[in-house]
């Protein structure tokens, strides 16, 4: 974006079994990207995959809907380790998982409510600072 952000997204590897391509694998397009811009990772899944903490500045995912029904919301804390919300990730990165809006299986969520997300990526700002709002 006007050379500022580096916006880059992998494929989630489910799309194998419809016959897609996963494409370039994860560590080897973050190693490909410019260093000096922000980048901001695109990733369904909320995994960090070992060696790409560090190589982007902010993931965004979802994929865990927080459980989507209590308590089954307990069994994926054991499951995904970051299962809603802001994470500060190892090496500088930060990874932050969605809630969603939707549903998987059957069409309700109950103590798990939905999320619509707005991030505002400031440029100039700190990693400090952007923690520090982020905890309001």
């Amino acid at each position: 974006v006007a050379g500022l952000i580096t916006i880059a997204g992998v494929d989630d590897p489910v799309v194998r079994g419809y016959g897609g391509s996963t494409g370039v694998p994860e560590k080897e397009l973050l190693l490909g990207l410019p260093k000096d811009k922000f980048t901001l990772l695109l990733k369904h899944r909320q995994n960090v995959e070992k060696g790409s903490a560090g190589l982007f500045d902010l993931q965004l995912s979802g994929h865990a809907h927080k459980g989507q029904i209590f308590p089954f919301s307990l069994i994926h804390h054991f499951v995904f380790p970051y299962i809603a919300g802001p994470y500060e990730l190892s090496s500088g990165s930060f990874l932050y998982v969605s809630r969603g809006s939707g549903t998987w299986g059957p069409p309700i969520r109950f103590l798990a409510p939905p999320e619509v997300t707005i991030i505002d990526l400031l440029p100039g700002e700190s990693a400090q600072v952007m923690q520090t709002q982020r905890q309001r």
